[in-house]
């Protein structure tokens, strides 16, 4: 039979003892052929079962792997580590810093803001009268008098506009003695949009003849403008009847007043607790109860109400005031290399993104007098 000549054939080619072990070399009988034949059979549809289960097993794979790949970004914040929501905040809340310093200070105070807190902007300037090889400065032409601070202020926010405007999300405004804890500065900024005209301190009531929740944000502890605050600022501070031509008066004060009449909203930076991120004083005057009277100037012009307890102060502060070098590297090691054993860190969530429409800016409640 046809079958059984081809049958032979693959038989002599390969050998007996080949393809079936055991079976005499002269069997070739129709037993031995359908033995043989059935042998050869079973063999093919077990070597197909295995070549279905291993496909089966690879498409299941891949489709695995997609549905993970869909689904990722959707997996919660909490579930980066502090590292990487770190990093996640630098890439989405760039904040260029720049600091009020002179010549007489860049060895004994610049130089020490850039190698602590100051590296950790995505970009830091130093806005002085001189050059220093050592600090990345721009020399503005205003001199170098403290009763020109606001013309200072002007010229620096006008020159990070034309220059610059596009490099960040953020401009925040510090001293040479300031203290800001980056990260939180993130974390607090991002919820807001930086197209939207608002920026954040530590708010004072306005002083003298002023508009209702009139306010103006600590020169001290810092303040940080957004992207659109800088622009109205920029090309609105040349309005005479909205911002002070003249360069003298206190700085924060006047930069206050001029974005109040320009319709730059005043943020409520303080956190869910209601209690304060920026600090225009070191953090113990805010811990220690007793260390001022309730007369102290701080109660009396802090434009949320000012209380000083062990749990008076946020837990993510973003600026203290009045921090010298040697401080500045204190606070540097107990916050980015001191460990606590047995110590575990907090489940750290993002907070929800705030649309301009829902913002809502709470009134003073400080009735102090």
């Amino acid at each position: 039979m046809g079958g059984d000549y081809i049958l032979l054939e693959q038989h002599q080619q390969l050998g007996d003892t080949t393809l079936f072990p055991g079976s005499s070399c002269g069997s070739s009988g129709a037993g031995g052929q359908v033995f043989r034949a059935t042998q050869r059979r079973l063999s093919s549809f077990q070597l197909l079962l295995l070549i279905l289960l291993a496909g089966s097993c690879t498409i299941a794979l891949y489709a695995y792997w997609d549905v993970m790949l869909l689904t990722s970004g959707n997996e919660p914040e909490t579930q980066l580590s502090n590292e990487t929501l770190a990093e996640k905040l630098q890439r989405e809340v760039r904040v260029l810093c720049w600091v009020l310093t002179t010549p007489k200070y860049h060895k004994s105070r610049a130089v020490h803001v850039m190698r602590t807190w100051g590296k950790r902007c995505n970009k830091i300037y130093f806005m002085t009268s001189e050059p220093d090889d050592e600090l990345p400065t721009i020399v503005l032409t205003k001199p170098d008098k403290y009763e020109v601070l606001w013309g200072k202020t002007k010229e620096a926010f006008s020159y990070l506009y034309e220059h610059m405007r596009d490099e960040a999300d953020w401009f925040m405004k510090a001293d040479d003695d300031t203290y800001v804890f980056v990260e939180n500065l993130r974390y607090m900024l991002y919820p807001f949009s930086p197209d939207q005209a608002i920026y954040f301190g530590y708010n004072f009531k306005m002083v003298g003849t002023h508009q209702k929740n009139e306010s103006y944000m600590s020169g001290g502890s810092g303040y940080v403008l957004s992207r659109e605050a800088l622009r109205v600022f920029a090309e609105g501070l040349n309005d005479t009847t909205k911002c002070r031509q003249e360069d003298n008066q206190a700085e924060d004060m006047e930069m206050g007043r001029c974005l109040f009449n320009l319709d730059v909203k005043a943020g409520d930076s303080r956190d869910s607790k209601l209690r304060h991120r920026f600090y225009p004083l070191l953090p113990f005057n805010i811990l220690l109860s007793g260390y001022f009277g309730l007369d102290f100037w701080l109660y009396k012009y802090a434009y949320y109400s000012m209380r000083s307890c062990m749990d008076c102060l946020s837990e993510y502060p973003v600026a203290f005031h009045y921090v010298s070098p040697e401080q500045l590297y204190v606070f540097d090691f107990f916050n980015y290399d001191f460990q606590l054993m047995g110590k575990q860190k907090p489940v750290e969530r993002l907070p929800e993104k705030i649309k301009p429409e829902d913002l809502v800016i709470p009134d003073s409640d400080n009735h102090f007098e």
